[in-house]
């Protein structure tokens, strides 16, 4: 990262928010927007072939063109002479879903049904625009400073294609193996939109309960719990019968019994309006540590 060169294009270098395997986020201070925001900085001499023929070039298209409320903005694209990228985006200043989780342990059941909610307006856009996320998860989930949840990190997404009106099933099982659908475990062409839902079917019981639902070391076995339906619901902290039905309907292995998302956004409704019993004290044995979070391509 060159700090001068970002000074030239008007952002003052403020510090470091995370790193990546091909970069690193910071924080800036945009003289023309007088504010702060976040700067994706990806260093092109450390990519792989395939991150930057492929994943990089469609995540910049893709970036060029949503516009959500439930989606970090993204404020503009530009290259440095030395070929390092930088995506200048909002700064979400409560930081990310998986470390405000493991810092309350779980959350409420209202609040984690609001924060689904909006989960599911910014997917159900972005799959009105043929776009799958793939790679779903706490870590690229945000919050704003009025605790609204914003989806980012689009370095693995799809444009999706269609033959005779049915999609073009994809073939790169990529993803976050904790949050990955079983037709992708067992490399099985799938179709994004529906793996997509059942990422969101963990991110709920990951905001349920400050875990997820196949916590496995062994991706084998994971597969083989998938496969099986079989995950518990812990007795601490209390989720009301309509929430673990819905993630049990999520969550479902096979793909054609899986809820279909246009069912998603009444359901939660209803779950707002039955969750005023939940006492937000929740009790989760243990954190998910984002450096036990497999990524595979």
């Amino acid at each position: 990262m060159d700090k001068r060169f970002m000074e030239s294009r008007g952002y003052q270098y403020k510090g470091r928010l995370g790193q990546g395997m091909f970069g690193e986020v910071v924080k800036a201070y945009s003289t023309q927007m007088k504010k702060m925001v976040a700067i994706k900085v990806t260093d092109i001499s450390k990519c792989t072939t395939i991150y930057i023929e492929k994943f990089l070039p469609h995540e910049k298209g893709v970036l060029e063109t949503l516009d959500h409320p439930n989606i970090v903005k993204t404020h503009e694209i530009f290259e440095s002479p030395k070929g390092t990228v930088y995506m200048v985006m909002e700064l979400c200043v409560k930081g990310d879903l998986l470390n405000y989780i493991n810092s309350k342990l779980a959350l409420p059941e209202r609040f984690s049904h609001k924060l689904f909610s909006q989960l599911c307006r910014a997917v159900e856009y972005l799959h009105s625009r043929n776009v799958a996320h793939r790679d779903l998860k706490c870590e690229n989930l945000f919050l704003d400073a009025k605790y609204n949840l914003k989806v980012g990190d689009f370095g693995l997404s799809k444009t999706l294609t269609y033959v005779d009106g049915r999609v073009v099933l994809s073939k790169t099982f990529c993803g976050t193996s904790l949050y990955a659908a079983p037709e992708i475990l067992h490399s099985i062409p799938y179709d994004p939109k529906v793996s997509d839902v059942w990422s969101m079917g963990v991110v709920l019981y990951m905001m349920l309960y400050g875990s997820v639902p196949f916590n496995c070391s062994n991706i084998k076995k994971q597969a083989q719990l998938q496969r099986k339906h079989r995950f518990n619901f812990p007795k601490v902290p209390p989720v009301s019968p309509e929430a673990k039905d819905l993630i049990r309907r999520i969550l479902h292995p096979i793909v054609e019994q899986r809820l279909k998302f246009s069912l998603f956004e009444s359901t939660i409704k209803i779950l707002i309006l039955l969750s005023f019993h939940t006492s937000g004290r929740p009790a989760s044995k243990y954190y998910i540590k984002q450096d036990t979070l497999k990524t595979f391509i």
